[in-house]
């Protein structure tokens, strides 16, 4: 009961600062398989402004747990040619990292497509195309300590024209590595493709393949798919205000599993965020 207490209290004093969010509610083909979808639930404080971003997730406080730095970054440079060193997000995928900028189901993590970690990412802009290419240091093995995740190589290319973007994603497991127990990773490539297309201001089509690594332990991949179609301008109803219907499809285990979402994504306030 007081962790609900404080929930709420919580949620007060952040939307009377206008830091809060949006709602979503959603029909699952596989409700007991929900962890197959991005959700974000909780509380998150981001600082983007000029050349340095910060993202932090306050919801593991409430449960007495240390809070979670999910990007502290710097940039040097211009905007042809510029590095980021800190905490970054991993450049792989058409995926919004901004709570303001995504549906709350929107991305699938199940297979650690949106993760973070230490990063030099080296990126810029040539015409209509961004580019980023990136060193990144994965971590420790929670499971199995103290050893260390390979490190990782990648690169990402964006095409945009007008409201259609085109991308391509490719990471490699950096060869060397002191995790002597499992040398097959070092052979892992991983690559993933994405098409976004606003379609007259108001139907958003979002449609992502991916080859991705099977398990940590193993150098095997699996392909498998991710779409989603929402209806960006939406419907301005009582109360909910900006209201945004949404269906979408996640496959599995190299396709052979797959789960269709169907939900509505409301934005009560203005500038005003709450993930649910």
């Amino acid at each position: 009961m007081k962790k609900i207490v404080l929930f709420v209290l919580l949620m007060c004093v952040i939307t009377s600062f206008a830091i809060a969010s949006e709602v979503s509610f959603y029909y699952t083909s596989q409700a007991h398989q929900k962890y197959w979808h991005y959700t974000d639930n909780g509380i998150r404080f981001d600082w983007y402004k000029g050349n340095v971003g910060i993202d932090l997730n306050a919801t593991p406080l409430l449960r007495q747990n240390p809070l979670v730095l999910n990007e502290a970054w710097m940039k040097f440079g211009g905007k042809t040619f510029g590095v980021k060193a800190g905490m970054v997000w991993y450049p792989f995928g058409n995926f919004e990292n901004l709570p303001s900028k995504e549906i709350s189901i929107f991305q699938p993590t199940a297979l650690g497509l949106k993760e973070s970690a230490v990063m030099l990412d080296f990126c810029g802009m040539f015409g209509d195309f961004e580019w980023q290419a990136y060193w990144a240091d994965a971590g420790k093995i929670a499971w199995n300590q103290p050893y260390d995740k390979p490190a990782f190589i990648g690169a990402r290319l964006t095409y945009s024209m007008a409201d259609l973007k085109i991308g391509g994603s490719v990471r490699g497991v950096f060869p060397i590595s002191n995790d002597k127990d499992y040398p097959d990773v070092g052979k892992i490539v991983e690559f993933g493709v994405d098409v976004s297309w606003l379609i007259a201001k108001s139907v958003k089509i979002n449609v992502q393949g991916y080859s991705v690594q099977k398990a940590l332990t193993v150098d095997e991949t699996q392909m498998d798919l991710f779409g989603i179609v929402s209806y960006e301008k939406g419907f301005d109803l009582p109360f909910v205000k900006l209201t945004r219907p949404y269906v979408g499809y996640f496959s599995k285990n190299g396709m052979d599993d797959n789960n269709i979402v169907v939900g509505l994504n409301m934005k009560p306030m203005e500038n005003v965020f709450m993930k649910l």
